[in-house]
């Protein structure tokens, strides 16, 4: 039955799963094939193939293929310049061990402390191991050049094909049938081989041999020039039935192409069987695999996840803290500074958390804010940290009574608060997953 247009472009969709490159690389979900077969443009997002791996007791992340037109050169250049420049930070050294026996190699030598997937994630944002560059399904379509569906293209790319078809069986038909007729003069000539050889013998010139010719045999212009263009000997020496062969084969060849110009479903099969041949001698397995994933990073994608000490205090300065500048001491230790106060200022709140969890700050006013741990700002233990008025939009005399840190809203169900007076309120946790700027 016939299939609707959004049908039959959905079924091309399932089985055209999407282009594929030389170079091979990732593409980064269907969203953009999709478009550029539904409209005849989308974006489409590459992304280099990149595997960690451990090379003298260093983590290294080694490229092995990169996205279509990216040059490893410039690749390179532009990622040492990148990191030149602070965008991307992580790297130690880099090199390009690409040959002949290995193929694309381009190894990032990581510093020791720093997290691969962050790394990763950094180039992907600010170099070109991940590009998106636009489809346009451009052809011409009656000499104007039209932007086309995929079901449109293939409709038109079928079109041509079948006029290619058409033109080309009518160009070997049509030399099929000026061959046979030479071949029809030369028989007429062997019949009359002695006539044939006198007649040009005695002639003075090459007008007078093809008229006596054309009226000797009863042949055209075309014929008899043929049979003078032949030297006497090759002449005598045609033979009848090699004459006779040829001359059935071209029939049967003549027979065939009427038959194919003749019939719209032989030349649509001549269409499949040459794709098949195209198919059998250059079809290879997929060089560039696509992902089910768009691969759109978010800000922690470029974060590392860490331990952070959080300091807030009772005048309002808050940071954050690396874990690791805080050391276990002995029985006996003297200890060591954890923050620059003020003389009347104290520390209201210190705890652990993670740079990725958030904070839930809770006021005096019964409001409140959030923020991601890695939004406060970085400090050393003996730093003082930022106003948070600075960070959160408190009203004129609001301050922090309590914080709260969460990996997520779906830790728990419920949060439950108690105020100084005894009143007790329980909320569900997911209420408080609000992006309001003001609380």
């Amino acid at each position: 039955p016939d299939a609707s247009k959004e049908e039959l472009l959905e079924a091309l969709i399932q089985r055209i799963k999407g282009p594929d490159f030389p170079t091979g690389a990732t593409i980064l979900g269907h969203k953009g094939i999709e478009q550029a077969y539904r409209t005849g443009r989308g974006l489409i997002t590459m992304r280099a193939v990149v595997n960690t791996e451990e090379i003298k007791g260093r983590m290294c992340l080694v490229v092995t293929e990169l996205p279509y037109q990216v040059n490893p050169d410039r690749l390179a250049a532009s990622i040492r310049e990148a990191v030149r420049d602070g965008k991307i930070q992580g790297i130690a050294d880099m090199r390009d061990e690409t040959s002949g026996r290995t193929g694309q190699r381009l190894v990032l030598v990581l510093k020791r402390d720093a997290v691969p997937k962050v790394v990763l994630n950094n180039l992907y944002k600010h170099s070109q191991l991940q590009q998106t560059f636009g489809a346009n399904m451009l052809a011409l379509v009656d000499g104007v050049p039209r932007t086309l569906s995929l079901d449109a293209f293939i409709r038109h790319w079928v079109t041509h094909q079948l006029e290619v078809i058409d033109r080309r069986t009518r160009y070997l038909k049509r030399e099929a049938e000026e061959r046979d007729h030479i071949l029809q003069g030369y028989l007429k000539a062997l019949d009359m081989i002695d006539e044939v050889v006198a007649l040009i013998r005695s002639s003075k010139d090459v007008e007078t041999a093809r008229t006596g010719l054309m009226n000797l045999l009863d042949v055209d212009e075309v014929q008899a020039d043929a049979i003078l263009a032949m030297q006497l000997r090759r002449l005598a020496a045609l033979e009848r039935q090699k004459i006779l062969d040829e001359h059935e084969d071209l029939m049967i060849k003549i027979a065939d192409y009427n038959d194919i110009l003749a019939s719209p479903e032989r030349q649509r099969k001549i269409v499949g069987d040459e794709l098949d041949e195209i198919v059998a001698k250059y079809g290879d397995d997929r060089r560039t695999k696509i992902l089910p994933f768009s691969g759109e990073m978010n800000v922690e994608d470029l974060i590392a996840e860490e331990n952070v000490v959080v300091t807030v205090t009772r005048a309002g300065y808050i940071k954050r803290t690396k874990a690791d500048e805080y050391r276990a001491q002995h029985r006996g230790g003297k200890g060591i500074k954890g923050a620059k106060l003020r003389e009347d200022d104290v520390v209201d709140h210190f705890f652990l958390t993670s740079t990725h969890n958030w904070l839930l700050f809770f006021t005096n006013r019964g409001r409140v804010y959030r923020l991601k741990a890695y939004e406060l700002p970085e400090g050393s233990r003996d730093s003082k940290g930022q106003h948070v008025a600075n960070l959160l939009q408190f009203t004129p005399g609001e301050t922090i009574q309590a914080v709260l840190s969460i990996p997520n809203y779906d830790v728990a169900k419920y949060l439950v608060l108690a105020t100084r007076s005894g009143k007790v309120k329980k909320t569900a946790l997911q209420e408080y997953d609000s992006p309001r700027q003001g609380g």
